[in-house]
């Protein structure tokens, strides 16, 4: 598989970087549309897509307003049918780590290249593993970088299982504001397991019988681990809710994204992208939006006091 030539790069003031195509533009497609809007050239990254890419997710990024790459990097199917054909793709490989390493060498390569401001990175929900690397990969490239801002956005449809966020974030260790303690809620297992193989049957891709047990398992798993996190005296990263409220219109063009990108049935009916655009209303009514709302997670700088943070991409009109 070729990775992306470099010297085909042109500047943006926004990165986003993706697992696969349809990330960004099912996650957080108000927000690309945004930085579009306030006349910020985009580009989406995508880490694990073939260079040269262009599918659908490309086309339902172009119509947000943003540029679309393929990385070029092997998915974690094409890892484990080459180096290890039984392994699941929910666990973590050692055919995974040279992939992070090159993935975290071509991201830090891309950034002076590109000399993005705002980065967004993937949180690292779900199931597959290549989420779990592109965030990985994005924060050892950028975390640490002078004069830029890293955000890390939900992925959906993963996000909306109950308790999903508050599972990643302790296995981070993830160190919140007082205020931002409850921005993510506790959830039963019982319900997190019923819910945790819906953003597969969404994309058409459960894996059959075996990977939905799998699924599950690890769920179980995560959560369990998860249950002595504090967010007031973990010591991993130190994050900062911000929730990006949009308006009726963004709504339509989030509906209109995860309708290009997401499978229709037999019948050729968007019966997916109709139950993912309940599950995006239901988020945007817990997050207090009336009509859209993504939210992302701002890395604060290190140090013993957790500032009061404004959102930076706000314009003097708006404050």
């Amino acid at each position: 598989m070729d990775i992306l030539d470099l010297h085909t790069l042109e500047r943006a003031d926004s990165l986003f970087v993706a697992p696969h195509g349809d990330d960004v533009p099912l996650s957080c497609p108000a927000r690309v549309h945004t930085e579009a809007e306030r006349g910020r050239r985009v580009l989406v990254l995508a880490l694990f897509e073939p260079a040269g890419t262009d599918g659908k997710a490309a086309g339902a990024v172009r119509r947000l307003g943003a540029s679309y790459l393929g990385a070029g990097l092997p998915a974690a199917r094409d890892r484990r049918a080459t180096h290890a054909p039984s392994s699941p793709t929910t666990e973590r490989g050692p055919e995974d780590e040279d992939v992070l390493i090159t993935a975290a060498s071509l991201l830090a390569e891309i950034g002076p290249r590109v000399e993005a401001i705002h980065i967004h990175a993937p949180l690292g929900l779900g199931a597959s593993v290549d989420h779990d690397l592109a965030y990985e990969a994005s924060v050892r490239a950028f975390a640490t970088g002078a004069g830029r801002n890293l955000f890390l956005y939900e992925e959906r449809p993963e996000a909306f299982v109950p308790g999903a966020v508050r599972t990643r974030l302790a296995l981070l260790g993830a160190r919140l504001p007082p205020a931002g303690e409850g921005s993510a809620p506790r959830a039963r297992l019982v319900r997190m397991l019923w819910r945790v193989n819906e953003p597969g049957r969404l994309r058409d891709d459960t894996g059959g019988l075996r990977g939905r047990l799998a699924t599950m398992a690890a769920a179980r798993r995560r959560w369990k681990m998860a249950r002595v996190w504090n967010p007031q005296r973990a010591w991993g990263p130190r994050l900062q809710p911000i929730v990006h409220a949009a308006d009726e219109e963004a709504r339509s063009l989030a509906r209109e994204a995860a309708e290009s990108v997401l499978p229709r049935d037999r019948k050729g009916r968007p019966r997916a992208a109709q139950r993912f655009g309940m599950r995006a209303d239901s988020a945007a009514k817990a997050l207090g939006a009336p009509y859209h709302a993504e939210r992302l997670w701002l890395f604060l700088p290190s140090g013993d006091g957790l500032p009061e943070v404004r959102h930076p991409l706000e314009s003097a009109e708006e404050r």
